[in-house]
């Protein structure tokens, strides 16, 4: 197999922390690889390490010389939102270069399924999800042997996210390693999954549910073989005790020595038995105080505006919320899931006003938990901003920090610095102190690790406290949800679960169809001249080598049927332009 990359006992701290100690691992060719941990055990640190924007304390990483990586950064770049869509593809080309691969920054976009209407949008009218594509769009065309992605899906709907699963599984020509906390892209895209934790990592030709089985069943049986090694040693350092002191009683050299060699080896014993890894100390526990009343929240014949006031997104006529609900609300990326639960932010910080359309229990309290996690872009510690955002005591502050697992050599550090994982958790920190009984969460999974999203599922069901949720991850609020409330046309409908959601969201009659370069056989004609000829032959090219690829490998591998579709496209685009 082919290394692209080598890391070779690796070792690096961040501040009091040591993240990784002799950490080895190897990047193969064609490799699928998801990069699977806990919040701030230093996945994103590891990929900076492999783009050299950290020294390495000790170790080494081989990159051969022809070997190029590119990199899909975990937030758009300041300078990209202005441009439209396609030159800020086209931007991350050297000047002499635009022209002449600009139809390749065309035929990418169209992959990844946007359509040619689009390529004229400014990026900041994009969402959040076609933001993170357009991110993988601009790391393609630089034709990479290895790409690095960190948590791509974080902020994408569901329609982008199918459209990120197709293009890692299908359409993705290189080896990759991604960050994510989505076990579904994990689980659709990756056929080998590292687990970095204790500052090791564990490699698994496996996709991640697989790999984590197996990883479970390895930790049972270490620990099992660590029990029997424990019991043997305290045996052992019983026996030369006892030894020890029936030598000095007797004045027996014998006795003593053989209690020298009994303990001697229960210290070799000590120093080679099975090592297990420390689970980390980073839990998510807080309480709520519950409201008995009829209702927490109503809201009456309110109109939700575009954020520049020009237009109303939707026009909630009714809605009473009572105290336990947990509600999750559905819609599509800008149908204004987060404008409402803004607006029912702003309101409750408003001064009551028996006319108005949102009204709250008197003893509502209200916790607000932001996706971008605005409230820790703060130049202040740890301590500081609890001190600030929570009505506690010193001790309770210190408290909390202790039972979520942070050190106290870590209170100082600057909340600004932290990863979003880390940020999450400071979240849940203030809401265990300040207990509301009303939570607004806009997308709080898309920061937190696997175990962190079970955690907090298990303490948001156990609270008590009421919920308004949104969230692109259709695992996570099937566990929560006790009310469904979907965004459909402007208007907002309760319904008894997602699935009307998610049937109307894939229905052909329903969804709307993208222009996509796996289409182009079907719709040249939305396309003109040496712009047709020019995306049809890069289809070409592309199942050319599908096709070829498929048919170098052994029979029991090959995919007969797919390989039927890529004959027939390919005769088909011939045709088109013969």
């Amino acid at each position: 197999m082919t290394a692209l990359l080598q890391l070779i006992n690796i070792s690096f701290s961040h501040g009091q922390k040591n993240l990784f100690s002799g950490l080895n691992l190897n990047i193969n060719k064609r490799d699928k690889i998801g990069l699977v941990g806990e919040n701030g055990c230093g996945k994103s640190t590891l990929l900076n390490l492999i783009k050299g924007d950290l020294e390495l304390e000790k170790g080494e990483i081989r990159q051969p010389n022809a070997v190029s990586i590119a990199v899909v950064e975990q937030f758009l770049p300041q300078p990209l939102v202005d441009l439209s869509l396609l030159d800020a593809v086209i931007d991350v080309l050297e000047a002499d270069e635009q022209v002449y691969h600009g139809w390749k920054a065309q035929s990418q976009l169209m992959t990844l399924g946007f359509g040619i209407e689009q390529f004229s949008i400014k990026v900041r009218f994009l969402s959040g999800g076609q933001q993170n594509l357009l991110l993988i769009a601009r790391a393609l065309l630089q034709e990479p042997d290895l790409l690095l992605l960190d948590e791509p899906g974080n902020h994408m709907d569901i329609l982008a996210m199918s459209q990120l699963q197709h293009f890692l599984r299908d359409d993705c020509n290189c080896a990759f390693m991604i960050i994510s906390h989505d076990q579904y892209l994990l689980n659709n895209v990756c056929t080998k999954t590292v687990f970095l934790r204790d500052k090791q990592c564990s490699k698994f030709e496996l996709a991640y549910a697989q790999a984590k089985q197996q990883l479970q069943q390895q930790e049972l049986q270490a620990r099992q073989r660590l029990q029997i090694e424990e019991k043997e040693i305290a045996r052992l350092k019983a026996t030369a005790k006892q030894l020890a002191i029936l030598g000095r009683e007797n004045d027996n050299d014998k006795l003593s020595r053989k209690a020298k060699s009994i303990e001697k080896r229960a210290e070799k014993l000590d120093a080679s038995k099975t090592h297990t890894v420390q689970e980390s100390g980073l839990k998510l526990k807080f309480a709520n105080q519950i409201l008995r009343a009829k209702q927490i929240l109503s809201i009456d014949y309110y109109q939700v505006m575009t954020p520049d006031l020009s237009s109303e997104l939707l026009c909630i006529e009714r809605l009473i919320i009572s105290p336990g609900d947990r509600v999750a609300f559905l819609g599509v990326n800008g149908v204004g899931k987060s404008s409402t639960l803004e607006n029912i932010r702003r309101a409750f910080h408003q001064p009551r006003d028996c006319s108005a359309k949102i009204g709250f229990h008197e003893k509502t309290q209200l916790g607000y938990y932001d996706q971008e996690l605005r409230q820790l872009d703060q130049r202040c510690s740890r301590i500081d901003w609890l001190r600030k955002f929570c009505s506690a005591s010193e001790e309770q502050l210190k408290s909390a920090l202790i039972k979520a697992g942070i050190s106290y050599q870590e209170f100082d550090r600057c909340v600004a610095s932290l990863s979003g994982g880390e940020k999450a958790r400071m979240m849940f920190i203030a809401f265990a102190l300040n207990q509301p009984n009303l939570l607004i969460l806009d997308e709080p999974t898309n920061h937190i690790d696997l175990q962190g999203k079970q955690q907090l599922t298990e303490q948001l069901m156990s609270s008590g406290a009421t919920l308004l949720i949104t969230s692109h991850d259709r695992f996570f609020l099937q566990q929560i949800a006790t009310r469904w409330l979907w965004i459909d046309s402007g208007k907002l409908r309760e319904v008894n679960s997602d699935e009307p959601f998610y049937q109307a969201l894939f229905s052909p009659t329903k969804a709307t169809k993208q222009t996509n370069i796996a289409d182009i056989n079907l719709c040249p004609l939305l396309l003109t001249g040496q712009e047709s000829e020019q995306l049809i032959l890069q289809r070409i090219d592309m199942l050319e080598r599908k096709l070829q690829l498929d048919q170098q490998q052994k029979p029991k591998r090959q995919k007969p049927r797919l390989q039927q579709q890529w004959q027939s496209e390919l005769d088909q685009l011939w045709q088109s332009i013969t």
